[in-house]
């Protein structure tokens, strides 16, 4: 059972919009809104990341009108409503704090599903990663954490820390899942199936 103690305060915002102001003020390590792609929530989203704030984004449900409106909001986790429990937030949030991405099952397959249909529509933009960062893709593509990518290449977390900002920021992702998704369709890093993402 996970443990919500890492949870200390707790505030509430009636819309997006106020919590966007708000979000200055606040300083929330972590920030849980609907994950309706509408502009408001993509502006919260980019201020999230501005203030170093990570986003776990509520999705109504599985079905694919949703999960393609859930990969376009650039949120650092999602969640189904349906699955929202304590112990599930509660692993949400360890994952998050831990440099993980949470997702549903439901949500990584649709998007390995979009990236097999789009594999053949590669672009012609080269992308200059260090042999270091591709070992980097290549692990955040099994689906580790920066903890781990640490261990596996023998350094700091820091310096894997390091290593996935750089690869986001080169593949011009605004997370490390969609970083992957776009090394995939790309064809920087192989498929090696369902695993780990």
């Amino acid at each position: 059972m996970s443990d919500l103690t890492l949870v200390e305060n707790v505030r509430v915002f009636a819309d997006v919009e106020t919590a966007r102001r708000r979000l200055g003020l606040a300083h929330p390590d972590v920030l849980i809104c609907r994950g309706a792609a509408t502009d408001d929530v993509r502006d919260l989203a980019l201020s999230c990341q501005e203030q170093g704030t990570k986003l776990l984004s509520l999705l109504e449900g599985p079905e694919e009108q949703q999960l393609a409106l859930a990969s376009e909001v650039p949120a650092d986790g999602f969640l189904l409503a349906a699955d929202l429990t304590v112990e599930s937030l509660g692993e949400s949030l360890t994952r998050l704090t831990s440099g993980e991405m949470p997702l549903p099952a439901s949500l990584s397959r649709w998007l390995l599903g979009q990236l097999r249909e789009g594999a053949p529509h590669r672009s012609e933009r080269s992308y200059s990663l260090t042999p270091r960062e591709s070992e980097t893709l290549h692990l955040l593509s099994k689906g580790l954490s920066n903890k781990q990518i640490a261990r596996s290449l023998h350094i700091s977390q820091h310096g894997a820390k390091r290593h996935v900002a750089n690869v986001i920021a080169k593949l011009n992702c605004p997370n490390r899942t969609l970083a992957v998704a776009l090394a995939l369709r790309e064809g920087l890093i192989e498929d090696s199936g369902d695993e780990g993402v």
